[in-house]
């Protein structure tokens, strides 16, 4: 065939994901059997009937379902399942001893909010209205009960504003996480727990989303923004992101926190820094995102570059301020939280309406860029991260001797291999939850070539390209080591990047 390059790179564009979601939708990978099937059932049933939401007196979250459904969803096998299970069982509460002796409705479902006594009468009424024939469906539920005004502002006979997306976005995303899960493995009892879990969660903050925030704009006042022959210039998450890394009042040194272990406490503090330039800044980005399915696509994506970065980048910079010995990487416990939850994004994103989906970009933006904050604001030099990272793992197990013609490089032929076989029997419940998101959004952009990212401002972006997740997997894997290879157990980071910050 005698065809040009120009014409050559016509007939072969770069391989994409061809889907009709706002968010590509993760995968579950080759591994699943009725065998497993049913021994993920087994153990979610089982959590369901047995255990709180609340594993101790301080709101510490039940991770048993995140951890099963994770694993289950990267191919492990119905032995490890059940071995997962039992790791979580030896330390959770039951829920017969965490229960009040009454009934949640319609009339009255404002009034025991943040109370975890009533978890499983919260339970009772959200599975009722998920399973009801009479139902909306879930994404309108989740859209009355935590992103509408009357959700948020119209209080109950306590006189208290619900601030139901205050809640969901509270304890480190973890209802998000949970009523997510649901959603993508499409299992009316887990959204049903992760409802009742936002309707008992303490707030981190008060009042962080005012009425004006829920305020995404009409239709009409949209199609003018889009036909306007000056339309708002667009800012990307990077952009925002590199504003803060460089601003001088967002340096730790200037944050007095009167109780570091208290994420609302810390949060309230720094938004109110500086006037509230936090809120400013975040503002900047959000009014950019609009009920548009190719504007949330593309924002949400920003959202995953972003989280990734600072997780990543930030944890190799502050390495020396980690708790490992090999003073390799920093894997921040929180900043975790931001590249875990990433992933059930993408679920809720292609489930709720247009107008929810953008309060649920903007909300998650402004949490993650607290987040940044309050760990201490870590440098992000990505071109010296690229220099001294590599995408390719080296387990320390014993080194195979490849066979005469066997394709080079044999040790790592792909990357996530190795990464998912030692994440799959590790019990840590957060390193499946953040291998799987990172292996899918190197499914999704590890084609991305570098200079994509050049206009940003952030330093060195010039360099940050689709390696970025393999990289970042790699460093995790590192960190919390490689059992299933023979290491001992470590676990994450709680100091954070500056003197001061350890939680």
């Amino acid at each position: 065939m005698d065809a040009s390059s120009e014409q050559l790179n016509i007939r072969f564009p770069k391989p994409t994901i061809v889907s009709s979601s706002i968010a590509p939708i993760p995968t579950i990978d080759p591994g699943r059997t009725p065998e497993t099937t049913q021994a993920v059932l087994d153990c979610l049933k089982d959590n369901h009937q047995r255990f709180h939401i609340f594993f101790n007196d301080w709101g510490f979250h039940n991770h048993a379902s995140h951890h099963l459904l994770a694993i289950y969803a990267m191919g492990a096998s119905p032995e490890v399942i059940r071995g997962a299970y039992d790791t979580h069982i030896a330390y959770q509460r039951p829920s017969k001893d965490r229960v009040c002796a009454a009934t949640i409705d319609g009339k009255n479902w404002k009034d025991h909010l943040g109370d975890e006594l009533y978890y499983q009468a919260y339970v009772a009424f959200f599975s009722q209205l998920l399973l009801s024939q009479d139902t909306k469906g879930f994404p309108a539920i989740l859209e009355d009960y935590v992103f509408s005004t009357d959700a948020n502002f119209v209080a109950g006979k306590n006189g208290a504003k619900p601030q139901m997306l205050g809640r969901f976005y509270s304890s480190l995303f973890h209802t998000l996480i949970h009523i997510a899960y649901g959603a993508e493995f499409g299992l009316p009892g887990l959204s049903a727990e992760g409802l009742a879990k936002c309707a008992v969660q303490s707030l981190d903050i008060e009042d962080v989303f005012a009425p004006e925030f829920f305020d995404v704009g009409s239709v009409d006042a949209l199609a003018s923004r889009l036909s306007s022959k000056t339309p708002p210039a667009d800012v990307h998450a990077l952009t925002i992101l590199s504003r803060i890394e460089k601003d001088t009042d967002f340096a730790p040194d200037n944050f007095t926190f009167p109780d570091r272990r208290n994420l609302g406490s810390v949060y309230g503090v720094i938004l109110s820094q500086a006037d509230g330039k936090l809120s400013k800044y975040c503002d900047e980005w959000s009014k950019t995102v609009i009920p548009d399915r190719d504007v949330l696509k593309r924002k949400f994506e920003e959202l995953v570059w972003m989280n990734t970065v600072v997780y990543g980048v930030g944890g190799w910079e502050g390495r020396a301020l980690g708790e490992d010995s090999k003073g390799k990487f920093n894997a921040d416990i929180l900043l975790m939280h931001s590249v875990t939850s990433a992933l059930m994004i993408a679920s809720l994103l292609n489930t709720l309406g247009l107008d929810s989906a953008v309060l649920l970009l903007r909300a998650y933006f402004t949490f993650s860029i607290l987040g940044y904050t309050a760990r201490g604001r870590p440098a992000l030099p990505v071109k010296e991260f690229y220099a001294n990272t590599t995408p390719y793992p080296s387990p320390p197990d014993a080194p195979l001797t490849a066979a005469k013609d066997t394709i080079e490089p044999s040790t790592a032929p792909n990357p996530w291999l190795p990464i998912v076989q030692t994440t799959l029997v590790h019990p840590d419940e957060h390193l499946c939850k953040m291998q799987r998101a990172l292996m899918h959004f190197a499914g999704c952009y590890g084609g991305t070539d570098p200079g994509v990212f050049a206009h940003s401002g952030l330093q060195g972006a010039e360099a940050l390209d689709g390696t970025l997740f393999a990289r970042v997997a790699v460093l995790t894997a590192d960190r919390l080591r490689w059992m299933r290879e023979g290491e001992e157990k470590q676990g994450w980071d709680h100091s954070g990047f500056a003197e001061g910050y350890k939680l």
